[in-house]
């Protein structure tokens, strides 16, 4: 099961929270070649505060990363309006509704297999947990291949912006609207059929 965490957790569960910065450094620093600070070994930054949700897949095993996404409050501080603002047409969309989706990613321990199938937990944990706490729309950054994927998803999603070039790659902003129908809508090759989130560990995405 997915479970939903907040920095508070890190010291309960250190092997999770570590694995999972070094997940996203190999990943986004040594596989994607992104530009963005790291200490050579994990990817820590300034959005990973006592405001971020995650909702984490871990080895019940090694108790070890295995996928995760990060959820920040558009209210706040967020990727969108300091870093990537000019992808948007028109306003950046924020309010105690919107959530931003960020760092979503899939360990490289993860046999080639069955990351498909981690993706897509992951999808189903986002809207699990936006019809729990109240979120009526996500918004996100991503590259033009992850925002091809995501457009065939089925879910409600709108661009913000025409894609632009940043750092070599084509990447665009989009928002997505969750209703009552956002897991049925889901298409087949994003789809998880059970639910995947626990919230006993995530009281707090019960308040709306």
């Amino acid at each position: 099961m997915i479970q939903c965490y907040t920095r508070e957790d890190a010291a309960d569960v250190p092997r999770l929270f570590e694995t999972m910065h070094r997940d996203r450094k190999r990943v986004f620093v040594d596989t994607l070649k992104w530009d963005i600070p790291h200490d050579g070994y994990r990817e820590v930054d300034q959005y990973d505060t006592e405001a971020a949700d995650y909702l984490i897949l871990r080895d019940s095993a090694s108790g070890q990363h295995l996928g995760s996404v990060r959820l920040l409050p558009t209210t706040g501080p967020h990727m969108l309006a300091e870093v990537f603002g000019f992808l948007c047409e028109g306003p950046v969309p924020r309010g105690p509704h919107i959530r931003e989706i960020t760092r979503l990613v899939v360990s490289p321990d993860v046999p080639v297999r069955e990351r498909l199938m981690v993706r897509n937990m992951l999808g189903r944990a986002m809207i699990e947990f936006g019809l729990l706490s109240g979120v009526t729309k996500y918004t996100a950054v991503c590259d033009y291949d992850f925002l091809t994927q995501l457009l065939s998803s089925g879910w409600h999603i709108t661009p913000l912006g025409m894609p632009q070039f940043v750092g070599g790659s084509l990447i665009g902003a989009l928002q997505i609207r969750l209703d009552h129908r956002s897991l049925e809508r889901t298409n087949a090759t994003w789809r998880h059929n059970a639910p995947v989130l626990r919230i006993v560990d995530c009281p707090h995405a019960l308040v709306a």
